[in-house]
């Protein structure tokens, strides 16, 4: 009777663990893993995809112009979207305009001007479209969201009492955003950024991911002083992760923050459903990364008075770089449902892609020469069967569309992947 009691216990403590400290379920495919637990779906990837494959961008259509047409020639930087019609809608910026084209490159109108009033701008997001297909931007310095028709007339607008940055709105006219605080407390400023999901009075719903820094201000005015700030501010943001996310068509929130690689995928009500991580081996931090570095943020204070050029490169000389590259830079994805990572970028060089299909399995790992807009914001997207992006070259921007093909190889031979 003693034995069988025994028994009984080994067998209810053994139970006990499985159930409770194991995952649910675990599914296991080559190096891949997958583990289910509390609802959640964890892929972890190995270093090598599982496939060989890659995709094949040929450039079918450019739009910029270093001199010529105003129409066609923009700031420092720009972005832009297409709507399902295939025109571009490009954010110049530095302008304060969105320019639209047709499907074949040709300028159609002008949305915007810098000002205060209805349907003016002080800042731009990039342009985005609502359930209804019209037109949003986020001006963060004026708080609020303008909206327009595909024929650029202004329709209404929504006041942001606070700042909100890079907002998408779902179907539920709810929205994914970063609300962004800043305090001041003596010498030391106090940045808070919360990504959520808020509703359409922007009440924060559900917090996805909060980030807070410090950031001492400058201890005088003299030109000491001044470098130190500027050289402790470059030091923050030089190669350090930056939280990315965006929003599929089925509502579903992609977010995360390259200190690893993790992507977390949330439902439309802001469940955390999966996360997809990968092994990776870090890329350094090499002298072009960081001249190129130099020349993007010097290029933007140029027309400060204040930071001469002297000044910023006696900054630079102080900048503290880590010895390594964030995890990736953004993410995006296909038509197909397949994630699309940049996991790096050099300018006027290449783009360095990772795929996961539908299930967060990685398929692929390759370079592609369509050179990418830089360090700050890799613009890549896939609509209507083409590929889209903000590619520079020779220190000037262009939106880009590209006709592409998924190959896969077989035999030592790269074919039309079927």
């Amino acid at each position: 009777m003693k034995n069988k009691i025994y028994s009984f216990f080994v067998l209810f403590i053994v139970v006990f663990f499985a159930l409770n400290y194991f995952p649910k379920k675990t599914h296991a495919k080559g190096m891949n893993r997958i583990q289910e637990s509390d609802d959640v779906v964890v892929i972890s990837n190995p270093k090598t995809p599982e496939l060989k494959m890659r995709i094949v961008f040929k450039e079918e259509l450019s739009i910029g112009e270093v001199e010529g047409d105003e129409n066609y020639m923009y700031g420092r930087s720009i972005g832009f979207n297409t709507d399902n019609e295939g025109n571009f809608y490009v954010a110049d910026f530095d302008n304060h305009r969105i320019l639209k084209y047709d499907p074949e490159g040709r300028y159609i109108l002008t949305i915007g001007r810098k000002g205060q009033g209805p349907g003016e701008f002080q800042s731009l997001s990039l342009p985005r479209f609502d359930k209804d297909n019209n037109l949003y931007i986020a001006d963060s310095l004026n708080r609020r969201i303008s909206f327009f028709d595909k024929d650029g007339n202004y329709l209404r607008q929504i006041r942001m009492q606070e700042r909100y940055f890079t907002p998408f709105i779902n179907s539920q006219g709810f929205f994914i955003t970063n609300k962004w605080d800043m305090n001041q407390e003596g010498n030391v400023q106090r940045q808070t950024s919360t990504y959520g999901l808020f509703n359409d009075k922007f009440n924060l719903l559900i917090e996805l991911y909060k980030d807070e820094i410090e950031i001492p201000m400058p201890a005088g005015t003299d030109e000491s002083a001044i470098v130190e700030y500027l050289a402790r501010t470059w030091s923050r943001t030089a190669f350090r992760p930056a939280v990315r996310f965006i929003l599929a068509d089925n509502d579903f929130i992609y977010l995360g923050r390259p200190d690893k690689y993790e992507i977390k995928v949330y439902s439309p009500e802001g469940k955390l459903v999966k996360q997809i991580t990968r092994d990776y081996v870090s890329i350094p931090v090499s002298d072009k990364d960081k001249d190129d570095f130099f020349e993007r943020i010097s290029e933007s204070l140029s027309s400060i008075p204040l930071f001469t050029e002297d000044l910023k490169k006696k900054a630079f000389q102080k900048i503290k770089f880590p010895k390594y590259k964030p995890a990736y830079q953004s993410f995006t994805l296909m038509e197909n449902g397949w994630l699309v990572v940049i996991v790096d970028s050099v300018e006027d060089e290449y783009m360095l892609l990772d795929i996961f299909d539908q299930d967060g399995k990685y398929i692929a790992h390759f370079k592609t020469p369509v050179p990418a807009e830089g360090m700050f914001s890799v613009l890549l997207f896939f609509r209507n069967g083409k590929a889209y992006c903000v590619a520079t070259e020779d220190d000037y921007r262009y939106a880009k569309r590209y006709n592409y093909e998924i190959q896969e190889n077989r035999d030592n031979k790269w074919i039309r992947k079927k």
